[in-house]
């Protein structure tokens, strides 16, 4: 079994003393893979990577250098022909780059989860999260508040999605950052509107709109708690709350039911980390999308919280568990 040291107290300028520490005792620091094609260009990559350097040490695993062989009834898993089971735990953040084969980076995804070494987030939750269907199939089977969506894929069904629903929301069916995002009214602009939507897309994806006062809240998920929320304040004029395209973030503290929710929808699409966004409407906090690659730049700037912290100890605390090392809690997490 390797010595692994506890991981609570090395944060900062005492990751440099716990790494001289341990090297004197003979004992491995925890191995994070961060599996990113974008390591520079993308702050949560550059940010994971530097959370879990103070508890460890953390590469940067390119998609390009995966590799796979089977043999013997199984499969091995490569990194730029290493084996991947020297790594402690992987962190899945922006699996799909510019080189390599994306299906076969799929399979290999897949491969990961069967072996021994913890994946997360896993490649089937963070693909329910991108799916704006599946994520509201998968949130209605789990008993949650979630607003009603009709998917349509014929222009003669537009006007009665439209007469159920009331006012819409059309989204992509994929998609992120509030791109592509319109309301459709009931009425024959919408109707109108609403088969241009489908002509292009092939598909609509209409979710009942939830008056929020311009005015929603993105809970962020780590481990089974919510570590930080944040208010979004839409831009004059704008329904959409994105912190991309000018929405104001503000701290916000939630009450135990509406973490409990966010909570219990991030373990609905089997996410260990997620942004859950929440409206609120006549009826309380509805859950509205679940974002399984989110970024924390808004929860940083409303709350001075960094979640790459919190997602690498997290990540800590699952290479631990499955190492059998018996460790100190980490500091602030739980779950």
């Amino acid at each position: 079994m390797r010595n692994v040291p506890v991981v609570g107290s090395c944060t900062g300028r005492a990751a440099g003393a716990a790494e001289g520490a341990a090297e004197a005792k003979g004992e491995a620091l925890l191995r994070f893979g961060v599996i990113t094609a974008f390591a520079r260009e993308d702050a949560s990559s550059r940010g994971l990577l530097a959370a879990c350097r103070r508890l460890g040490e953390a590469i940067a695993v390119d998609p390009a250098t995966l590799g796979v062989a089977v043999h013997d009834g199984a499969a091995e898993v490569t990194i730029a022909g290493a084996p991947a089971d020297e790594f402690d735990v992987f962190l899945l953040v922006r699996g799909i780059g510019r080189s390599g084969d994306p299906d076969l980076q799929f399979e290999v995804y897949r491969a990961l989860e069967q072996g021994p070494t913890p994946i997360l987030n896993r490649l089937d939750a963070l693909l329910a999260a991108q799916d704006k269907f599946r994520t509201s199939l998968l949130l209605a089977r789990a008993a949650l508040a979630t607003p009603e969506v009709i998917v349509i894929q014929r222009a003669d069904e537009a006007e009665g999605a439209l007469r159920t629903l009331g006012t819409a929301v059309a989204k992509p069916m994929w998609g992120s950052l509030g791109d592509g995002i319109e309301l459709l009214h009931d009425d024959a602009a919408g109707r109108r509107r609403a088969a241009e939507l489908l002509e292009e897309r092939a598909a609509l994806y209409l979710q009942r709109y939830v008056d929020h006062g311009g005015r929603d809240v993105r809970a962020f998920v780590v481990g089974g708690r919510v570590e930080a929320a944040m208010e979004r304040i839409a831009p004059p004029g704008e329904f959409r709350t994105n912190v991309s395209i000018g929405a104001e973030p503000r701290a916000i503290e939630l009450s135990p039911e509406t973490e409990a929710l966010a909570v219990r929808a991030a373990r609905a699409l089997g996410l260990e980390w997620a942004g859950v966004d929440l409206a609120f409407g006549p009826d309380g906090p509805t859950v509205i999308e679940v974002n399984g690659s989110p970024n924390w730049e808004g929860i940083i700037r409303a709350t001075g919280r960094d979640m790459a912290d919190a997602i690498a100890r997290h990540a800590a605390h699952r290479a631990q568990a499955r190492l059998r090392v018996v460790t100190a809690p980490v500091e602030g997490m739980g779950g």
